[in-house]
C-alpha cells in the first residue's frame, strides 16, 4: 500500500521544486536584461562626436559602466560602416543574429572563452546612427539559478520527508486495527464464528469490515446447515439401513420360499422408504444451500413446474387408487424452480400418501390478492423465518395450494407438523416426518406465507386439508 502511494508523494514533490524555479527564474531573468539595457542607454547619452565619424566617452563614466563585483561588462559603439568607434573590439566583433531583428534586441553569444549576454540598440551619433552594443559575462545569472534551485529544491525536500512519514503514519495508524481484526479471525473457527465491530476501523475501511462480517456469516450458517444435515441424515439412514440388512440377512437363511418372497417385499418397502428419506434429506441441503444464495432465483411459473412432476404424481396417485387433479392457472413469480418443484411434489406426496383409497386430491395455481382463506391457521405461528399470509388485499400476488379428503391436521398441530420429524400419533403411512419441514424451509426461502384449512371432507373422521402457500 506505501509502495502505490510513493510514486504519487515524488510527484508532488518533484512539481513543487520545479514550479517555484521556473516562476522565480524568469521575472529575475528580466531584471538582469533591463539593467543591461539600462547600461546601453547610458552609453548612448554620453557619447561626444569629435569629427565627422568619431566619438568619445568620458573616461570616468567608462569606468562607472564597467564596475560590477561579479561579471566583466564590455561595450561597443560601432559606425554605419561596421567600424568600432568606442569601446572593446571583441564585442564589435561578435556576429549579430541577423539583420531583420528590432530594436532594441538582446541575444546570447559566445565572446571568446566566455559566453555573453548581449543588448544592442541604434542610436543617433551626430549626422549618422551607429550601433551600441553592452554584454556582461553570466556570474550573476549562474549564481541566480543555483541560489533559486536551491531555495526550491531544499523546502520542497524538506516537504516530501513530511509528507512521506505522515502518510506512513497515517497509513499506518489507519490499518493498526485490521491486525486486531487479523488476530481476531486467525482465532475462530466457523462454529464460532462473532461479528466484527467495523467502530474500531477508519471510515474507509468500514466497508471491508462489514462485508467480512457478511461472508463470516454466510460461511456459518453454510456450516451450521451442512453439520444439522450431517447428524439428521447419520440418525435417520441408520435405523432404516440396519432394518433392511437384517431382513435381508433374515432372507438368505431362511428355507422357506413363501417366508423368502414375504421378507423381500419387506426389503423392496424398506430400500422405497430409504430412498424416499435419502432424497428428502437431499432436498433439504439444497433448500440449506440455496436460501444462502438469491443470487439462483430466476423468473418461473408454478403452472410450468407443475407439468414437471405430473407424470410422477399421476403414477403415485393410480397405484394409491386416488383421483389426482389439476386447476392449474398462470402463477408467475421470481424463485428458485427446483426448489419451488420440489416444495409441490412434498404436498402431492403427503395428501396422496395420508389419503384412503378412493380420495380426492387437488393441486392449484393461480394468482389474486394475498389472503388467508376462511377457517385458515397461519403455519408461520412461532416459525422464524415464516411470515404470515396476511397482507394488503390489493397486492396481487401468486398461489398454490393442495387440497385432499383426507384425515387432515388437527388445528392444534398446524404449528409442530412443521418441525422437522415430526409425525402426528396415531398417523398412518410410512413418512419421516420431513415433508412439510422441506415445505417450510422452501417457503422460508421464498418470503412465503404457508396456512392451513380444512379441505374437501365430508365428515369429522375425513375434513380433509388445504394447505395454502401465498407467495409475496
Amino acid at each position: 500500500m506505501l509502495r502505490g502511494l510513493l510514486p504519487p508523494v515524488f510527484l508532488i514533490i518533484l512539481i513543487t521544486a520545479i514550479l517555484p524555479f521556473a516562476l522565480t527564474l524568469g521575472p529575475a531573468e528580466q531584471a538582469f536584461d533591463r539593467a543591461l539595457g539600462d547600461g546601453a542607454y547610458a552609453i548612448a547619452t554620453i557619447i561626444h562626436t569629435t569629427a565627422p565619424a568619431d566619438v568619445m566617452i568620458d573616461p570616468q563614466a567608462e569606468r562607472a559602466i564597467r564596475a560590477d563585483s561579479l561579471d566583466r561588462i564590455l561595450f561597443a559603439v560601432i559606425g554605419p560602416d561596421g567600424r568600432l568607434l568606442a569601446g572593446d573590439a571583441a564585442l564589435a566583433a561578435a556576429p549579430r543574429p541577423g539583420d531583420a531583428l528590432p530594436n532594441p534586441w538582446i541575444h546570447t553569444e559566445q565572446v571568446g572563452a566566455e559566453p555573453l549576454r548581449i543588448f544592442a540598440l541604434l542610436a543617433p551619433c551626430a549626422r549618422f546612427t551607429c550601433q551600441i552594443r553592452i554584454g556582461e559575462t553570466l556570474h550573476k545569472r549562474d549564481a541566480l539559478q543555483r541560489g533559486a534551485l536551491l531555495a526550491s529544491i531544499l523546502p520542497a525536500c524538506l516537504l516530501g520527508v513530511f509528507i512521506v512519514l505522515f502518510v506512513v503514519y497515517g497509513v499506518r495508524r489507519a490499518l493498526e486495527p485490521l491486525q486486531g481484526y487479523t488476530s481476531a479471525l486467525l482465532r475462530m473457527d466457523t462454529a464460532g464464528w462473532q461479528a466484527l465491530d467495523p467502530a474500531q476501523a477508519a471510515m474507509e475501511v468500514r466497508p471491508l469490515i462489514q462485508a467480512l462480517n457478511l461472508a463470516g456469516e454466510r460461511l456459518r450458517s453454510a456450516t451450521a446447515s451442512q453439520q444439522r444435515f450431517l447428524s439428521t441424515a447419520a440418525h435417520q439412514l441408520r435405523t432404516p439401513l440396519a432394518g433392511l440388512k437384517g431382513t435381508a440377512d433374515l432372507a438368505g437363511v431362511s428355507t422357506d420360499p413363501e417366508q423368502v418372497r414375504h421378507l423381500l417385499r419387506q426389503v423392496s418397502r424398506s430400500a422405497d422408504r430409504v430412498a424416499r428419506l435419502a432424497g428428502q434429506l437431499l432436498a433439504i441441503a439444497r433448500s440449506d444451500q440455496q436460501i444462502q444464495d438469491p443470487a439462483q432465483r430466476r423468473d418461473c411459473d408454478l403452472a410450468e413446474l407443475v407439468e414437471d412432476l405430473m407424470e410422477d404424481a399421476l403414477r403415485q396417485a393410480a397405484a394409491a387408487e386416488i383421483d389426482l387433479g389439476f386447476e392449474l392457472k398462470p402463477a408467475p413469480l421470481l424463485g428458485h424452480p427446483l426448489l419451488l418443484r420440489e416444495m409441490m411434489a412434498n404436498l402431492l406426496d403427503n395428501a396422496i400418501r395420508y389419503t384412503p383409497p378412493g380420495g380426492r386430491v387437488t393441486l392449484r395455481t393461480g394468482t389474486g390478492t394475498a389472503h388467508v382463506p376462511d377457517g385458515a391457521t397461519s403455519a408461520s405461528v412461532g416459525k422464524p423465518g415464516v411470515v404470515s399470509a396476511v397482507q394488503s388485499p390489493q397486492v396481487p400476488m401468486a398461489w398454490m395450494e393442495v387440497e385432499d379428503d383426507g384425515p387432515g391436521i388437527p388445528a392444534e398441530h398446524h404449528s409442530s407438523v412443521l418441525d422437522r420429524f415430526v409425525r402426528l400419533p396415531g398417523s398412518g403411512g410410512h413418512g419421516s416426518g420431513l415433508g412439510l419441514a422441506i415445505v417450510q424451509e422452501i417457503c422460508q426461502a421464498h418470503d412465503a406465507a404457508l396456512s392451513f384449512r380444512e379441505g374437501a371432507g365430508h365428515d369429522a373422521a375425513r375434513p380433509g386439508l388445504c394447505a395454502h402457500v401465498a407467495f409475496r
